[in-house]
């Protein structure tokens, strides 16, 4: 009779409402460790600093071996974290608005727009110049830290990937959109390094950024939308 009811009885692992506090917990602490890097990077690319000293070591090695076909192939690339991704932006939210799927695109449209401010706000406070060589490829001038490509590309494309992930049932397809986008982020933030537009610690800042903030939109919605349905239920 006892091994009956113990094996009646739900484990912790089978409560939905255990696994939502598991995940909850797993994901703040993951952005506490965003924004603590973020942080770190934010007080340590002084002039002096051992942060400023791989950023120099890195951009004078990229510029000894850059040749022009690999600043053709990275100016492209970083077409795809500007232009593109905000062709990109309008797209999805004009097909989210006319499938009427207006919880995604509130979620769609907070995580981006606010991403964009974010960066703003965030170049405007610390204020960083870019690198010397950054001419050549910038015709106005805007500030390094953090690089907005960078964190821009991350919160599009990774919300992307994870609203196609929503709607994806085979395991393989959903795998291969994951790959895919992380693969685009990365090459979008190499290209600004190739380039010479920004320094490495722009462009971590910005993917540590942009992770935290599209990790808390989510969070935020799944929240929202797990307090709705035990609403529902208890009515």
């Amino acid at each position: 009779m006892a091994r009956e009811l113990a094996e009646e009885a739900p484990s912790p692992t089978e409560n939905p409402s255990a696994k939502a506090g598991v995940r909850l917990v797993v994901s703040l602490a993951v952005i506490a460790l965003l924004l603590w890097g973020f942080a770190a990077l934010a007080d340590g690319f002084g002039e002096k600093g051992r942060i400023a000293r791989g950023d120099l070591a890195v951009l004078d090695w990229l510029q000894a071996h850059g040749t022009e076909g690999g600043e053709s192939i990275f100016v492209f690339v970083s077409w795809l974290g500007a232009p593109v991704l905000v062709a990109v932006d309008v797209a999805v939210g004009i097909w989210l608005a006319a499938r009427r799927l207006w919880r995604w695109l509130a979620l769609w449209c907070t995580a981006i727009i606010g991403g964009v401010v974010l960066d703003q706000i965030l170049k405007l406070a610390f204020r960083r110049a870019r690198p010397s060589v950054a001419s050549e490829f910038i015709a106005h001038s805007s500030w390094s830290f953090p690089s907005g490509h960078a964190m821009n590309s991350l919160v599009g494309y990774a919300m992307l990937a994870f609203l196609l992930r929503e709607r994806l049932t085979n395991s393989h397809s959903r795998l291969a959109v994951t790959i895919g986008a992380a693969i685009l982020i990365a090459a979008i933030g190499f290209s600004r390094l190739y380039l010479g537009v920004h320094y490495l610690s722009d462009v971590t800042a910005g993917y540590l950024a942009g992770g935290a903030w599209v990790l808390a939109c989510i969070v935020a919605e799944r929240h929202a939308m797990g307090h709705r349905r035990s609403e529902s239920r208890s009515s």
